[in-house]
């Protein structure tokens, strides 16, 4: 079964899945930057929850790094962008340890 990459010479590769996330992480960042409507404290917390529910359930226990939104003072950061970064360089790297480790298991 192979797994369909969205992918240039000058795009890093990237599954559906790691876009699609990709996407909502930004958004979910770039919607508290442009709405000054959403630092009202309630509006806010709740896009912040809504964030991190979603970083939680998409990336497990690195997902808890989103928790950082809901200080105050940490919305200027785009603390879901962030996320996902670690989330991502994560599992590229362990995903070349696992696939080194099945090539030694050959030789």
């Amino acid at each position: 079964m192979s797994v369909k990459t969205l992918s240039a010479p000058w795009l890093i590769r990237l599954n559906w899945d790691e876009l699609v996330t990709i996407l909502v992480c930004l958004s979910l960042d770039i919607v508290e930057y442009i709405l000054p409507v959403l630092m009202v404290p309630l509006a806010g917390d709740v896009i912040d929850l809504v964030g991190v529910v979603f970083c939680v359930f998409s990336f497990g226990w690195l997902g808890l790094i989103s928790l950082f939104e809901v200080i105050p003072g940490f919305d200027v950061l785009p603390i879901f962008t962030v996320t996902w970064l670690v989330w991502y360089i994560l599992k590229r790297r362990n995903s070349r340890i696992k696939i080194e480790n099945e090539l030694e298991r050959w030789r």
